[in-house]
This record gives C-alpha cells, sequence and structure tokens, in this order.
C-alpha cells in the first residue's frame, strides 16, 4: 500500500487556502485494510459541519484525480476540537499561556509525559512550566502534544461531568 503523504498534505493545503481556512494536521492511519486520511480545519470563530463537508467535497475529488493512495481508503474531515493536537511551531506559538500535555519518545529530565502551561516555544521546542519548575521540550522528541481544555472551562465552576 502506497501513500503519498507529502503530497496529500500539499493538495490539503490547496483546498485549504481556496475555502478560507487553516490546514491544522494532516493524519494517516491503517484501519484493516483501509487508509484513513485525517483532515483538521480551522478558522477564527471554528469551523461548522458545511465548512468540513465542503473541503470534503473538493479534497475528495482532487485525491481521486492525483491518486496519491494506492489502495482504498476514507477520507474524514473536521475540527480539530478542544483539546486540539499541537504539532507545527506556529500551533504552539498561537496557545502561549495555555495548558498542554505533551508525551516524549524520551524522557527529559526521567519523564516521558508533561502537563503544564505553555511558556513559550521557537524553532527547535517549547518551554513547559509544570508546578513551578520551567521544562524545555524539543520537537525532536514530541510522539504527541495536545492543548488541555481543564474541565471546569467545559461545564462551569463547580459542575462535574457525569
Amino acid at each position: 500500500m502506497k501513500i503519498d503523504t507529502e503530497k496529500i498534505a500539499a493538495l490539503a493545503e490547496g483546498v485549504a487556502q481556496d475555502e478560507l481556512v487553516e490546514l491544522i494536521d494532516v493524519e494517516i492511519a491503517t484501519e484493516g485494510s483501509r487508509s484513513v486520511i485525517r483532515v483538521f480545519i480551522d478558522r477564527e470563530g471554528g469551523v461548522q459541519l458545511r465548512d468540513c463537508a465542503s473541503f470534503s467535497r473538493k479534497l475528495g475529488a482532487i485525491l481521486d484525480v492525483e491518486d496519491p493512495v494506492s489502495s482504498p481508503y476514507s477520507l474524514e474531515v473536521s475540527s480539530p476540537g478542544l483539546n486540539r493536537r499541537l504539532s507545527l511551531p506556529k500551533h504552539f506559538a498561537a496557545f502561549r499561556g495555555r495548558r498542554v500535555r505533551v508525551s516524549l519518545s524520551a524522557p527529559v529530565e526521567g519523564s516521558r509525559n508533561f502537563r503544564g502551561v505553555l511558556l513559550g516555544s521557537d524553532e527547535e521546542g517549547i518551554e513547559l512550566d509544570r508546578d513551578g519548575r520551567t521544562f524545555r521540550l524539543p520537537y525532536r522528541l514530541m510522539r504527541k502534544a495536545n492543548l488541555e481544555v481543564p474541565q471546569e472551562e467545559l461545564f462551569g465552576k463547580g459542575k462535574r461531568r457525569r
């Protein structure tokens, strides 16, 4: 099964420009014998279902013509959600001062998992405050990073999800 990930990302970026949305991420996964192409888009004020549907129609038509996937696939287009994945330096820069959760492939100062406040970022990595201590986490070690929305922001102070 051959998948040209770079080509898919480039095609998705072109559709994002046409649709006036920001391409947040492109994920390729294998589920059984099928490939799943997941595209996450956003814009100021958030995206609507109709934005995702329009993006999906346009990208799907282009993928059918360009054929960057040699096997059956599904295309999913959605908003990145509240606990959005962070993968590019620009993503981290946009959420400075917010809480994030980061998993690393190798430990930094004895830990692979970090939760804390994003203090800043540059082209090499991020600085994160965890319980009053600052850690430097390089992008090259990041397996996964997500924005972390506290439950109080979702449900209000004193309310809990059941």
